[in-house]
């Protein structure tokens, strides 16, 4: 099958004016299949971030290619093929919740009548069709980060971006959020997650494989098949076999961290 998101070779420096370049990342090369659930998982400073960035396309890699949909990132972010939500919701508290949601489409000069539809779609989708007249600091915020996906799911895209979405929120919030995600990555026929966390758990629970990158420079220490049973639920974490393989997430860290 040709993979939905191919990354070849790719190297990332950053270089300042007043200091020695940055390897970030180093000789990367992943293939994503459609309908996959990828996490992406490594120490602070790892280029976790950066390569989500870089599939994203809104940094350049200093070698190698990532081809998205068989196409160029450029192209593809041009064709808009991916939605992305960051670690902050960042929705504008002046506008209504619906009006957050209906950014992207008027961005895209979508009529109105079909930016309102898809808007109410999705914030049904993410159950928050009562709450459309609200403002962001009326919500809680779990509640926002809702939103946030609900916008980057308005335009329809197959892949989704998450840049640790959930890390400031609590314990039992961010145990929801999981579920929540989780549902609507099932109710999305092929659906792509790229998903960055610093969480075992989170990484363990939500995905079908976990990509482990090493200290920075960020190279691919382990990739971490997850064949737990779907749908997952607070059971899913009692498993044996939860245990065990976040058990072996935290032993690919730790190695890379030793090596």
């Amino acid at each position: 099958m040709t993979p939905i998101i191919s990354i070849q070779n790719v190297t990332k420096r950053f270089q300042s004016a007043d200091s020695a370049a940055v390897l970030a990342l180093d000789n990367i090369n992943l293939d994503i299949q459609k309908g996959e659930f990828v996490s992406l998982i490594g120490p602070s400073g790892c280029g976790k971030s950066t390569l989500l960035r870089v599939i994203a396309d809104l940094i350049q890699p200093t070698a190698g290619t990532v081809l998205v949909n068989d196409k160029p990132a450029a192209q593809a972010r041009k064709d808009r093929d991916y939605g992305m939500v960051f670690q902050n919701a960042t929705l504008y508290d002046w506008r209504s919740i619906i009006k957050n949601v209906e950014l992207p489409l008027e961005i895209m000069r979508f009529p109105k009548p079909e930016r309102t539809r898809r808007a109410r779609e999705m914030l049904k989708l993410v159950e928050l069709g009562d709450f459309e007249e609200k403002y962001p600091w009326q919500l809680s915020g779990g509640m926002q980060q809702r939103v946030s996906i609900a916008r980057a799911l308005a335009f329809e895209p197959k892949i989704l971006l998450m840049d640790e979405p959930f890390g400031a929120l609590d314990e039992m919030t961010r145990e929801r959020m999981n579920n929540e995600l989780l549902r609507i990555w099932k109710s999305i026929d092929g659906m792509t997650v790229i998903f960055v966390t610093h969480s075992i758990p989170e990484a363990v629970y939500l995905s079908t494989r976990v990509v482990v990158l090493s200290p920075r420079p960020g190279r691919l220490s382990e990739i971490i098949d997850i064949p737990l049973p779907q749908p997952r639920s607070a059971a899913t974490r009692d498993m044996d076999e939860f245990f065990h393989l976040s058990t072996r997430v935290r032993n690919a860290l730790r190695f890379g961290v030793e090596n």
